[in-house]
């Protein structure tokens, strides 16, 4: 079992916020977190927004990462904050899969240029602002030359906040066609590594259905959906930091494992670094309560015999990405890391 790290490097300002007002003082935090991860052999992915790309002391920062090989850089588009800026600022706009087709394709190729420009390298890694991806956004960013996504939340449906609905998806790594970006195929033009989402309990799928089961028609006024959750008997678990503790994410870790699962995607925001930047981080006490989790959670991790991987290595597992795609300068050769398994599953598939 091999785990990914990927972080949204971006903004002070949690939420919808006019490009003029962004901030990115977190990141100037982040080489404390690179020691941790330094520490552990961990290469992450940084997924970065407009305003980090901005900043001339954010860039060097990350620049100087990936410059020894510590880091993957990739793409994170807040549509808000990304030029060019045509479109009102509200919630449904915030979702980059609501903005025209063109739009969007002019937003992310206005960031992925100016990632081109100050990291002199081509990111092939994509994260949709808010998880706001679907058909459209996949072809804009095929478009583009990305090879890897990770903007899908399995089991969880963002509709209520006009954006897509992954409720039935897996967190199985898969390849697929930007037409359907939740169907697998195996020769398909983007690697998804979804988000690790999974419950504490029983087969993820079977519990899917029940918690949707539970959450409509007559049976969403019992309220059963959320006292089951309470009880642990129906709980949802994000691979993150930011909401849960190490032993709840050992304890899906366990589940994954058990299901058959391969590769782990733990997320969360640079924002985390800083007290009062967004909800899950709120004082000083908070960030350290923060990174000594982290820091718990990879021992575990290791103690429970997980190894480490980056996310182009994971998704070579199942998609060919060739060496001059890599966004690590000095990558080792992923066929000395990847497990035979693993590595044997992807051929087939792309052999199917």
């Amino acid at each position: 079992m091999k785990l990914v790290v990927t972080v949204d490097v971006e903004e002070d300002q949690w939420g919808i916020t006019p490009p003029r007002y962004a901030t990115v003082h977190n990141v100037y935090r982040l080489p404390a977190l690179q020691k941790l991860f330094s520490e552990f052999g961990i290469v992450p992915t940084y997924l970065l927004t407009y305003p980090v790309v901005s900043d001339r002391q954010a860039v060097a920062i990350l620049r100087e990462t990936l410059d020894r090989g510590g880091c993957e850089i990739g793409t994170h588009c807040h549509p808000w904050n990304t030029p060019p800026h045509e479109e009102s600022l509200n919630k449904y706009n915030s979702m980059l899969c609501n903005l025209p087709s063109t739009l969007q394709l002019e937003k992310v190729q206005r960031l992925h240029e100016a990632i081109q420009d100050k990291f002199e390298m081509t990111p092939i890694a994509f994260r949709s602002g808010r998880w706001g991806f679907d058909a459209e956004v996949a072809r804009n960013i095929v478009r583009l030359g990305y090879r890897i996504d990770t903007s899908i939340t399995p089991y969880t449906s963002w509709a209520q906040t006009s954006g897509p609905d992954f409720s039935y998806v897996s967190p199985q790594p898969y390849t697929f066609m930007e037409e359907s970006p939740t169907d697998r195929n195996p020769s398909g033009a983007l690697a998804e590594i979804p988000v690790s989402i999974g419950y504490l309990h029983g087969e993820f799928q079977a519990c899917a259905k029940l918690a949707e089961r539970l959450s409509s028609g007559s049976l969403r006024r019992l309220k059963l959906g959320g006292l089951l959750s309470r009880l642990h008997l129906l709980r949802k678990v994000w691979l993150s930091p930011e909401m849960e503790t190490p032993a709840r994410m050992m304890q899906l870790v366990r589940q994954m494992r058990y299901q058959g699962y391969e590769v782990l995607n733990l997320v969360f925001h640079s924002s985390a670094l800083m007290g009062g930047c967004g909800p899950f981080v709120r004082s000083q006490s908070d960030e350290q309560t923060f990174m000594r989790n982290l820091n718990t959670f990879f021992h575990l991790a290791l103690k429970a015999g997980i190894g480490f991987v980056t996310l182009s290595e994971a998704a070579s597992c199942s998609f060919p990405l060739t060496a001059d795609s890599m966004t690590v300068r000095d990558s080792q050769s992923f066929a000395t890391r990847c497990p035979a398994g693993m590595a044997e599953s992807g051929s087939r598939a792309l052999a199917e």
